[in-house]
């Protein structure tokens, strides 16, 4: 009888042992899974998914673009005329002149024509919108990245209905 109460003692240690063993491997799996998910929600809630899902809906936009053949869709051209402005200066500066030539690549002849039509409003925005800009604001080549940006918004805006696919800078002169 010894024997056996001993031989129940020995099994309720192992069994002990056993249940520490499971639970470091519940807490080895557990742990790293939390983990993972914890990144996972910091990435989806800091906005990074974003991006990965314009650049999807992008890939599909081009996709749908692409005729029978796969050939892309033809896009059209659109030639703003010269615009010349005296930039935004400080007191005694002497005047800033800023002259650009843009020309428009649209989605479609169609929009073209639409275009032509909004072309007095196109000009008026441009003015309106460089005279305000300082020389600071379009040196280098990340002041000419958010030019082109900022006058791609406004575009888009304007042609609405149609389809703006880039804005091309042909000529940019500050004098």
């Amino acid at each position: 009888m010894a024997e056996e109460e001993e031989e129940e003692a020995g099994a309720v240690e192992e069994g002990a042992s056993s249940g520490g063993k499971s639970k470091k491997k519940l807490i080895l799996i557990v742990l790293p899974l939390l983990v993972i998910i914890a990144c996972g929600v910091g990435v989806f809630f800091s906005g990074m998914t974003e991006n990965i899902v314009e650049n999807k809906n992008k890939v599909d936009e081009n996709l749908i673009a692409e005729g029978e053949e796969g050939a892309p869709k033809e896009g059209a051209y659109f030639v703003i005329p010269e615009v010349m402005v005296n930039l935004s200066n400080r007191g005694n500066q002497k005047p800033i002149y800023f002259k650009l030539n843009i020309t428009l690549e649209l989605g479609s002849q169609l929009d073209v024509a639409h275009a032509e039509k909004m072309l007095p409003r196109i000009v008026d925005s441009m003015q309106f919108y460089l005279r305000e800009m300082r020389l600071e604001e379009i040196q280098g080549s990340m002041g000419t990245y958010r030019l082109k940006e900022e006058i791609l918004g406004r575009l888009t805006k304007i042609l609405a209905p149609a389809q703006v696919v880039d804005v091309l800078l042909k000529d940019i002169v500050v004098q």
